[in-house]
């Protein structure tokens, strides 16, 4: 066969064809796999990257609202610490004012509870003197009748009835059986007491009464 035929030259370029054609299919089917593989992969990062970083988002979302919290936690404890001290301080405040009431209450009752400068001559006269056992007695055995037959609402009790020449001291008690005695009762003894003929002879006489308790100093003489 000739070189230069036209058949020969046609067949060639039909081999030729054809063996191109088949070596560039059999080459883009063994990469199509590979390709395809590569682009899932792409995908499939593609799909997990925004999760990821949505998941992270979260995450620091949830960290800032725990700060967030534990933030607020603290301020409100410390909030209330300071609460729980102020009132500490108000009420140790009131304890040392209610300290300084109650002593300047106790210096008032000493004050009322020591003798005036005329109840205490008297008292100082009822120690010199000595007992006139008749007149004591009679005088004695007076205030004791008296409470027996004045028919007072409430009877109280006589402590103690001492005299001595001139000057007398009586101490009465409201009777322990007795809950809702007071100044009522020790006020209708006084009204009646000044009326009985022995309470006459006394010039002057000094008292000092509680709720439950009455005393009386009396003396015969003016000075």
């Amino acid at each position: 066969m000739s070189k230069n035929d036209p058949f020969s030259l046609l067949l060639a370029f039909i081999t030729g064809v054809v063996l191109t054609w088949s070596y560039f299919a059999l080459s883009s089917d063994e990469a199509a796999p590979v390709t395809t593989t590569q682009t899932q992969v792409l995908e499939q990062e593609v799909k997990i990257m925004p999760a990821s970083t949505v998941a992270a988002e979260l995450d620091t979302v949830s960290q800032s609202q725990q700060v967030t919290d534990i933030t607020s936690s603290a301020q409100d404890t410390s909030a209330q610490t300071t609460d729980e001290q102020t009132l500490e301080q108000q009420v140790q405040q009131l304890k040392r004012e209610l300290l300084q009431q109650q002593k300047l209450v106790k210096a008032y009752e000493q004050q009322l509870q020591a003798p005036s400068d005329f109840e205490q001559a008297l008292l100082d006269k009822f120690t010199e003197q000595s007992r006139n056992e008749e007149w004591a007695y009679r005088t004695e055995t007076a205030m004791k009748d008296f409470l027996q037959i004045a028919d007072l609402g409430i009877t109280p009790e006589l402590v103690s009835a001492q005299c001595k020449s001139s000057v007398c001291k009586f101490e009465l008690a409201a009777p322990k059986d007795v809950d809702d005695f007071d100044h009522t009762q020790w006020r209708e003894l006084n009204d009646k007491l000044v009326l009985q003929d022995f309470w006459q002879q006394f010039k002057v006489s000094t008292s000092k009464s509680s709720d439950r308790d009455f005393s009386l100093l009396l003396s015969t003489e003016s000075e």
